[in-house]
């Protein structure tokens, strides 16, 4: 995992970033701090991009990757960052050299993320009905699994289409694939014809639908296109390619100082720091308040009902038709909330992020990727944010240009390596 920032104000965009990457699987997982997240995406216009999660695309570096079309862009430019992004996604698509097998490799990874999570929610029910009944039921195991995945289906049901997608059926050539990562990821729960055939309903919808796996990349582009006088960001998250088609989402648009805010800043990966900064809470206890009101709600109702009807059964049906009236005064409690997190928080940092020099919006954004470093060092969950904190300022003006930058190599025994870099001939 990582922490990275963005902050954009009128006269500039920082971005920042750690440098940990977790490599293997939980839990046999392995903390590096030595990684690269921000890049340069033109070496002549002030556009920079900066990637979280999965690091790797179709089995290649997405640093590499980057760094190819750097090369191949050169002096090229569009008016917009959006058009560097739809370049980039359009790059990848077209140019990035892969195999079938590194496709099947790319479908089994996310068949196994989604197999894998059906499988830990039908352990959980299985689990509730042996305390339930004081044995394993091995007759219900097929029917709690399946209710799961029909659960799943109709969640994903409810989602659009990722885009250049249109359809929910498992392209023919990996029926193999999603059939065998189905029987290693459900093994235990011994699925039967019926519960194999759903499998394959749940991976028409989960391979189609706009749900990304966890082994989704995060790229996020940033700066200036030739007719921005005030910085723009895009964000998306891609899960490779699934049958000929780059699979990723739309994630997060911010234009400053024309139709957008005047500033703004995010967070990308693990930003419940950055949440917590924005807006006065941290994001887990906001949702857990959410919860307990409706929870608090029922109970009260419960109560009071109890007393009045004082019939078990008819308390039960009471409360089934005031559900609506719970939900509603549920989302009004929540937007008061959100309201006033926003006038009392998040609208007067952003005020004054509007106002900030460009070095002291670098400062605060490495300062924020420190802060979550250090609350993982002294908590019992793994270190995921950690190492050296790159920093990259991205002006009109100046341009790209870097305020903190790990090097794996000491600088002054490698001159030839900044004449190269900074001397290339200009096309």
């Amino acid at each position: 995992m990582t922490a990275e920032i963005a902050i954009l104000n009128k006269p500039a965009a920082a971005l920042a970033a750690d440098s940990a990457v977790t490599i293997g699987r939980h839990p046999n997982t392995k903390i590096y701090n030595t990684v690269n997240k921000i890049f340069e995406l033109s070496t002549v216009h002030p556009v920079g991009v900066m990637i979280y999660g999965r690091l790797d695309f179709m089995g290649l570096p997405i640093e590499t990757i980057i760094k190819q079309y750097r090369r191949k862009l050169g002096h090229q430019s569009f008016s917009h960052v959006k058009g560097y992004k739809d370049d980039f996604l359009n790059y990848l698509r077209s140019d990035v050299p892969y195999s079938p097998a590194d496709e099947a490799t790319n479908v089994a990874i996310i068949a196994t993320d989604f197999f894998t999570k059906a499988h830990n929610r039908a352990d959980k029910l299985i689990l509730d009905d042996i305390r339930s009944h004081g044995r394993l039921r091995r007759g219900k195991i097929n029917g709690l699994t399946q209710s799961i995945l029909n659960k799943e289906i109709a969640d994903l049901k409810a989602k659009p289409f990722a885009p250049s997608f249109n359809r929910v059926k498992v392209p023919t050539r990996f029926e193999g694939v999603i059939a065998d990562v189905a029987k290693d990821c459900l093994k235990n729960n011994m699925p039967n014809g019926a519960t194999l055939k759903l499998t394959t309903k749940y991976a028409g919808y989960f391979l189609a639908k706009s749900q990304l796996s966890s082994y989704r990349s995060g790229l996020v582009f940033t700066g200036f296109g030739e007719d921005e006088l005030c910085p723009s960001l895009e964000a998306v998250e891609i899960d490779g390619i699934v049958d000929g088609k780059l699979k990723f989402v739309e994630k997060t648009s911010i234009d400053i100082g024309r139709n957008g805010p005047s500033a703004d800043i995010l967070g990308f990966a693990q930003d419940d720091m950055v949440q917590s900064f924005l807006h006065g809470v941290d994001p887990l206890f906001r949702s857990y308040v959410k919860r307990l009101l409706g929870d608090v709600i029922k109970d009260i109702s419960a109560l009071t009902l109890g007393v009045t009807l004082n019939d078990k059964a008819k308390v039960d049906a009471a409360l089934s038709a005031l559900q609506p009236d719970f939900d509603k005064m549920q989302r009004d409690f929540t937007s008061k909330a959100d309201q006033y997190i926003d006038s009392a928080f998040t609208s007067q940092i952003k005020e004054m992020i509007r106002s900030m020099p460009v070095q002291e919006i670098a400062t605060l954004a490495a300062s924020l990727i420190e802060i979550t470093s250090l609350k993982r060092k002294v908590s019992r969950a793994q270190e995921t944010v950690g190492g050296d904190v790159d920093v990259a300022i991205l002006s009109k003006s100046e341009g790209f240009v870097w305020t903190k930058r790990k090097h794996y190599f000491p600088p002054e025994l490698n001159p030839r390596f900044f004449v190269r870099h900074y001397n290339q001939p200009k096309k």
